[in-house]
Parts: C-alpha cells; sequence; structure tokens
C-alpha cells in the first residue's frame, strides 16, 4: 500500500523527490546524485531533449504525452511511486505549475528553485512558490527581528559564460530532439530558429551597441543632471506575465515616461536600463525614442543597453522597476525605489507605495534597517550562497540545499548549514 504524503512523519529513507526542469547544465544530475547519496530517493522527468540530455548519466523518465494529460498522468505517477517532495526551477512553466496544482491536495511539499532574489552569489529554494506565490510577499517586515548586519556569503566569480554554453547545449538538444519529443509544449514565447536567430544578430551588434552606450553615457554625464533609474526585464519573464499588470516591457516603458512626463520633475532625467540577457526582439530604442518624442521629453529619456549598473547607480537618485532583483543593488545603497510588480521586495517599510508620478517628485527615503532585517530573513530561510552554473558554486551550494530539502535538515538552524559548507568545502580543495 502506498503511505499517503503528508499524512505521516516521513524518515529520510521513505522521502522520495520528483525532480521536474532544472536550471541548465549539470546542476540537476548533481543534485539528484546529493540527494540519492543521502539515502533518498530521486525520480527525473524529461520533457525534452535538453531534459533528456542534462539527465544524461541518471535515472529519467521521458514525458512524450501531451501537456493536456500531464496533471493526471503526475498524480497516477505520484500516488503509485509514493511521491513525497516536488522539486522545479521556476514555478510558471505549463508543467510546472499544473504540477504544483495537482499535486499540492495530495500533500506533496513544493520545492521551487529560481535565481536567488539577492545576487550575485545566491540562489532561491522556497517551498511552495517564488516571486509572487512566495511567502515573503506576506511577510510582516515590522515583526522581523533586528539586524545590524548581513550574514557573510562566499563570493564567488561571474557564472555567465557557464549560464550561456549550458544554454546554447540545452536548446540545441532540444531542437535537435523535437523528433522524440513532439508533444512537448515549450514555455518561451518564440521559437528556437526565431530566439537563435536574434542572439546571433545580437551578438555580432555587440560593436555598436558598446559604441551607443559609451556615446549615450557621455551625453548624460555632460547634462549633469539628477538621475532616475528604470530597470528593465525580459519581455517574456513570468515577472511581467504572471506577477504585474503589465502586458509586456513595451507596455512598461510607456508608462514610465508618460508618469515621468506627468511629474513636472524638469530638473531631472529618466535612464531606462535593458536587460543584460534581452535578445533584442522588441525595438525598444526606437520606441523609446518616438515615446519620449510624443511626451515632449525628447534630451531628457535615455535608453542604455549595456554597463555596469553598480556605476550607474551610484549616480542615481531612484529606481523603478516591476520586480527586477537589481533592485537589491539601489535599496544597498539606500536609493529610494519604487516597485510596481508582485514581488518579494514590495513592502511599504522597504519601498514607495505611491503613484509614479509622486515618487518621481518626492523620493521617500526608508529605514535601512528595515531592509537589512528583510534580507536576513530571506538569507535564513530561503536564499543559498551558491551557483547553479560552476563547479565552485554547486560545491558550495549543495550541502546546504540538499539539507534543506530533506525532512532531517527541516529544523536544523542555518548556522549549521553554513558549518556543512564550509566541511564540503574543505574536502572538495
Amino acid at each position: 500500500m502506498t503511505p499517503s504524503p503528508g499524512n505521516e512523519t516521513y524518515s529520510p529513507a521513505k522521502q522520495h523527490f520528483l525532480l521536474l526542469q532544472m536550471p541548465c547544465g549539470a546542476f540537476g544530475r548533481q543534485l539528484d546524485a546529493s540527494l540519492t547519496a543521502a539515502g533518498h530517493s530521486c525520480t527525473r522527468i524529461a520533457f525534452n531533449g535538453g531534459d533528456a540530455l542534462n539527465a544524461v548519466g541518471r535515472p529519467s523518465i521521458w514525458y512524450r504525452q501531451s501537456l493536456k494529460d500531464w496533471p493526471a498522468w503526475v498524480v497516477d505517477f505520484a500516488r503509485g511511486k509514493g511521491i513525497t517532495d516536488l522539486v522545479c526551477y521556476g514555478d510558471c512553466r505549463h508543467y510546472h505549475r499544473a504540477a504544483i496544482e495537482a499535486l499540492k491536495p495530495l500533500g506533496v511539499r513544493v520545492h521551487v528553485l529560481e535565481e536567488g532574489y539577492i545576487r550575485p552569489n545566491w540562489v532561491t529554494c522556497e517551498r511552495d512558490g517564488v516571486n509572487g506565490y512566495s511567502r515573503l510577499t506576506s511577510t510582516d517586515v515590522s515583526e522581523l527581528p533586528p539586524n545590524s548586519e548581513l550574514p557573510r556569503e562566499q563570493e564567488l566569480k561571474p557564472s555567465t559564460s557557464r549560464y550561456c554554453f549550458s544554454a546554447f547545449v540545452y536548446y540545441s538538444a532540444t531542437f535537435f530532439l523535437k523528433p522524440i519529443f513532439p508533444r512537448y509544449s515549450p514555455h518561451r514565447e518564440l521559437g528556437l530558429v526565431t530566439e537563435a536567430a536574434l542572439w546571433v544578430r545580437r551578438f555580432f551588434a555587440w560593436p555598436l551597441r558598446r559604441m551607443r552606450f559609451r556615446l549615450t553615457d557621455a551625453e548624460i554625464a555632460s547634462l549633469n543632471k539628477p538621475m532616475h533609474m528604470v530597470l528593465l526585464q525580459l519581455n517574456g519573464d513570468s515577472q511581467i506575465k504572471v506577477h504585474s499588470d503589465f502586458k509586456s516591457v513595451k507596455h512598461f516603458v510607456k508608462f514610465c515616461i508618460a508618469e515621468f512626463s506627468a511629474s513636472g520633475a524638469t530638473d531631472s532625467i529618466l535612464v531606462i536600463k535593458n536587460h543584460p540577457l534581452d535578445n533584442g526582439f522588441l525595438p525598444l530604442r526606437r520606441v523609446i525614442r518616438r515615446h519620449a518624442e510624443r511626451h515632449g521629453m525628447t534630451g531628457r529619456v535615455f535608453f542604455v543597453d549595456g554597463g555596469k549598473l553598480s556605476q550607474m547607480l551610484e549616480r542615481s537618485i531612484s529606481a523603478v522597476a516591476v520586480n527586477s532583483t537589481s533592485c537589491h543593488h539601489a535599496l544597498l545603497r539606500g536609493i529610494p525605489t519604487l516597485l510596481l510588480g508582485r514581488a518579494v521586495f514590495n513592502h511599504p517599510q522597504i519601498v514607495s507605495r505611491m503613484k509614479m508620478s509622486e515618487f518621481f517628485r518626492l523620493r521617500p527615503v526608508k529605514d535601512q534597517a528595515d531592509y537589512t532585517s528583510f534580507i536576513a530573513h530571506m538569507i535564513r530561510t530561503c536564499q543559498f550562497n551558491g551557483s547553479f552554473y560552476t563547479d565552485e558554486g554547486r560545491a558550495i551550494l549543495l550541502p546546504t540545499l540538499v539539507n534543506k530539502l530533506t525532512d532531517e535538515g527541516q529544523h536544523v538552524a542555518h548556522d549549521e548549514g553554513i558549518r556543512s559548507t564550509v566541511r564540503t568545502l574543505k574536502q572538495v580543495s
């Protein structure tokens, strides 16, 4: 008889993890191996060729039925195998959302992985959901214990190049093995061929983008005016589609320019910074130029596609975003910040709650102590030092993450997780 998850206390050997789509690269294999080595069972589902390739070396099941059949299939599978825990990367992909909604009523515990709310050097793992679905959105910041300083972290080497390589391999396998998974329903809006073509064009346009950034940055510096920063996200990001009231990045950009015009703040400029991983599908430069002209803001609204965020924030008097984790860098510097999405940072003690046009004029400053307390709470509950994409980052991440996911780690103090990480690092070195 299959035990009913959620109705009894499981010993470590009885936990059975169902792993869905993981970050590109070796992380999923290593998480599977680490959980198995700790005495647990793991089953990984591959929905496409990229998933199948990333699971090579570990047992996996190829799901080749339709998305419509998936909820009933995963319920039957979970009951038959005694699944106790579901782990997935992101909670808005079609298969992940359906699995969460189908399995939670059965008592299956849901663990959602995501890039760190605070970056770099951190990743997120939360129970039940992330971003707009996160428990952090309902946290009462005023009840958090005071923290005078943030916990220490292990600084890691940049992982962007490793991420890009892993993503290239993943999506190449997805494309070439499509005949094996003909019913797979991708979560990305653009087809792989279209997206690949956009990235090739963006790669070869890099010298032009670099020149444009230098010219624009020099023009901004020459004006010597207070600067409001707008931090963009990817157009197809769930932060836009699911966790905000905006239809697209284009919609958000138009709204920001209109509000800046309505603010009457004639002594300042608006600088809109593109997301570093934008594929160029939207002609943002042209959209921003035309909308600025329409509001009589020519020469006061600028678009930058490049540059270091930290350097630009040092010259900024405010920051605006939908739900960009880049706001963390603004908040660390005590820069007044406004968020327009359902974000984990969107608490009245941390960011402003007012109309954007008023925010550009007033820019209320929040108590930095509340922000520090909130970050410390996040690190204690759902932030894990490490990276999905590098060997060093995974060596730091996996011991504490596995400890968090398993029953024996549910009530272990965070400090013990840190000590476990240090022991693992010594063994690796």
